[in-house]
């Protein structure tokens, strides 16, 4: 079955048509509104890269656009189109057709993920327009993570706010988190029933989950994404008592906390050098005193975090890193492996320095394996959409 995946970003737009059955992907395309000017790259199988300089500033004519690509650069016949929405609340647990039902329940869920699911229902509404005669269907961020039992999604707040609110954790990265979760039982030539797995998500957003038996057990991400671990530009998991005197103080109104939290924390917060763990990376090596302690924070929170997941899980087999800090900073890897080894994970330096995709990075015998996986959101993205017709 050919999926075409659409995952529509605050700032970007992924496309990608994939085979589900074998996982090809025969074409792909990316939109960053970002850059000045606008940047769109579309590649397939069946024809060179191109790379345009374009004038558009929503997401429809940048899927007008992959539509016509893909029609002059591919004979594939596409099957169904997949959206990726981060929040899904406890409404949707499971991928759904979009009908215009849907459309206006992922309206009322707005409140939940203001910063991602208007740019999700815009991708929708679009591509509905683009495509009409094919079906569409809603995949949820948040749906892996449905799993959790009542203690581990249950804020220890009034029952009545959890009950006429909804305020609860619901967890997000779903979708990398059980790509990898499925890929590290390949890798490690084992079923998934009885394997037990720490992922480590560090991107731009940063989260850890707990896996048993292919189910997510616990995650640090909460109600909003911006629970748990130090990222770019969150400030992670704060005392909340912190936050009211802020309030309280009139220091800030609550919009304008939100904004710092979630714009003006984190890594950036900290070093005040750049979001970007490349760049507080060299500052920390080149002397720069607030990116060394960005850097320590970061590191401390991950391995807090980590052992937490392992106590929840009882012990783990393997921790796995991904997304583009836990893929391809060998520095952060060992730096949060460093005192892990009561785990049974101890990090094979050589192969961490000279590490590819999908490896095991660990020494020879340990216990706990710590693999490197290079995600894959949109091949599960176009599966769970696959589901639908089955």
């Amino acid at each position: 079955m050919n999926v075409l995946t659409i995952n529509v970003g605050s700032s970007s737009l992924k496309c990608s048509l994939i085979e589900t059955a074998d996982g090809h992907t025969h074409a792909s395309s990316h939109t960053d509104w970002a850059s000045e000017p606008t940047r769109y790259t579309f590649t397939s199988t069946e024809s060179p890269a191109v790379l345009s300089e374009v004038g558009w500033s929503d997401v429809k004519p940048a899927i007008g656009r992959v539509a016509a690509d893909l029609r002059v650069n591919t004979n594939e016949v596409i099957a169904a189109v997949a959206h990726r929405v981060v929040h899904g609340g406890t409404r949707f647990t499971q991928p759904v057709l979009v009908t215009a039902e849907v459309e206006d329940a992922l309206h009322e869920l707005t409140p939940l993920a203001p910063l991602h699911n208007p740019s999700c229902l815009e991708g929708i509404v679009a591509a509905r327009e683009v495509f009409p005669n094919l079906p569409h269907v809603a995949v949820f961020d948040t749906a892996f993570h449905s799993t959790l039992a009542p203690e581990a999604y249950t804020y220890a707040i009034p029952q009545a706010w959890s009950d006429e609110w909804g305020l609860r954790r619901f967890g997000f990265h779903g979708l990398s988190h059980a790509y990898c979760s499925q890929r590290a039982a390949q890798i490690l030539d084992r079923p998934s029933l009885g394997l037990r797995v720490v992922i480590a998500h560090l991107g731009h957003g940063a989260s850890l989950a707990a896996i048993r038996d292919g189910k997510s057990i616990d995650t640090t991400m909460g109600f909003t994404p911006l629970e748990g671990l130090m990222m770019a530009t969150r400030s992670g998991s704060v005392d909340p008592g912190l936050l009211c005197h802020l309030l309280r103080e009139n220091r800030f109104s609550a919009n304008q906390l939100d904004h710092a939290l979630n714009r003006e924390s984190g890594l950036i917060g900290v070093s005040g050098v750049s979001s970007d763990m490349r760049t507080v990376l060299q500052a920390a090596e080149a002397g720069n005193e607030r990116a060394k302690l960005a850097i320590a924070i970061y590191v401390h929170r991950l391995r807090q975090g980590i052992g937490a997941m392992a106590a929840t899980l009882g012990g783990l087999d393997a921790l796995i890193f991904t997304g583009g800090v836990g893929q391809h900073s060998a520095t952060i890897r060992a730096a949060a492996c460093a005192r892990l080894a009561f785990l049974g994970l101890e990090l094979d330096p050589i192969a961490n320095a000279a590490v590819t995709s999908d490896m095991d990075v660990s020494t020879t015998g340990t216990k706990g394996r710590i693999l490197v996986i290079e995600s894959n959101e949109e091949l599960m993205l176009a599966r769970e959409c696959e589901r639908v017709f089955n």
